[in-house]
């Protein structure tokens, strides 16, 4: 019951007003959208197998530049692009197949303010079956009840963020506290590390807040975030070096514990994981951890990436297998990237 209704609430998740700009319900796809299936590897570094990889393409005209990416049980997931866009799609663990239920808009009503199109992350209470979304654009939190009202608001502790570097990182705790980490550094500020917010309820409802600095290696910023089970924090980073004729994108994990946050001091974690090379050097942006049914103390993690829309990128759906117990080695940043890790990974079996 808590699967089907925290699933209404995702496709309910356009209903909120002032968050779209069309009225044309999402569609059922008019053009095929293909999940295909890559055999290579090479690229990673760390501890965590990688299960399966797709690449998904299409021509839709709704497709593509996914930065949000939730679950709702079953193989059920929701990924929400900056545009605006949702794609709502099911992959099938016995074949590994993935399918396309609706791509586009959700439908809207009310006023459209166009200072929260920039949709950046996802996150979700599974027994409630609500839904909050960042927006970078403006520094705005939304949430979107299951019955498609919303409330949004501007938190103050984000209102100095970078206008267009801001709330990139948005993450329920299984506590009920959210965990909101900025892009980038606060504009005019000087500092290098970024800003975040740690808040003992619901934002939307003006929980209290307590401020610290996230601290990261200057060209590695935090997109996303997951909790995994003991209930520490894996925090995907993102690194951007721009060349011609595009951009050139890696990725890696950072594992964290949010118990370490205190009120104006650096919180940082170990890196756990790498992703570069041909395949993996895409411009990932979203994460959710998935709990194996059988065993709470497993499950996967989920990356998606951004395409920004662009000839030169692409939108990779990746799965990594996350053990019981959590993987016991991270990687050596320096000899990662020398191309050599700690722990070698298993290529992963087409099941």
């Amino acid at each position: 019951m808590l699967r089907r209704k925290i699933m209404i609430v995702l496709i309910a998740l356009g209903i909120a007003p002032g968050t779209f700009v069309r009225s044309d319900v999402m569609s059922t796809t008019d053009a095929p959208i293909d999940f295909i299936l890559l055999e290579e590897r090479a690229g990673i570094a760390g501890p965590l197998n990688v299960q399966a990889v797709w690449a998904i393409s299409s021509t839709h005209r709704d497709f593509g530049g996914y930065s949000g990416l939730v679950a709702g049980g079953d193989g059920q997931f929701l990924a929400g692009s900056d545009r605006g866009r949702f794609l709502d799609f099911e992959l099938d663990e016995t074949t590994r197949r993935g399918t396309v239920n609706r791509i586009g808009y959700p439908p809207w009503r009310g006023v459209v303010y166009p200072f929260l199109l920039d949709l950046e992350a996802l996150t979700s209470d599974p027994e409630s079956g609500a839904v909050w979304a960042a927006f970078e654009h403006g520094n705005a939190i939304e949430r979107i009840d299951p019955d498609g009202s919303s409330t949004r608001v501007k938190p103050d502790e984000m209102r100095r963020w970078s206008a267009n570097s801001g709330p990139e990182t948005l993450l329920r705790l299984v506590d009920g506290r959210f965990l909101v980490l900025g892009e980038a550094p606060e504009q005019s500020s000087g500092r290098r590390d970024r800003p975040g917010v740690l808040y003992a309820g619901d934002p939307v409802e003006g929980a209290e807040a307590i401020e610290f600095r996230y601290s990261s290696t200057p060209r590695y910023s935090p997109v996303d975030a997951a909790q995994v089970p003991g209930g520490d924090v894996v925090i995907l980073e993102r690194r951007v070096q721009y060349r011609l004729p595009a951009a050139e994108f890696d990725a890696r994990l950072v594992r964290a514990d949010p118990a370490a946050i205190k009120e104006g001091e650096p919180w940082s974690g170990e890196v756990l994981q790498t992703f570069k090379g041909s395949l993996f050097g895409e411009n990932f942006e979203g994460l959710e951890f998935v709990p194996d049914p059988s065993n709470p103390d497993a499950g996967s993690l989920y990356m998606i990436a951004d395409d920004n829309l662009s000839a030169f990128q692409r939108t990779l759906l990746v799965k990594l297998d996350w053990p019981a117990g959590g993987p016991l080695v991270g990687v050596d940043v320096k000899t990662a990237a020398e191309g050599k890790a700690k722990a070698a990974l298993t290529p992963a079996s087409d099941k």
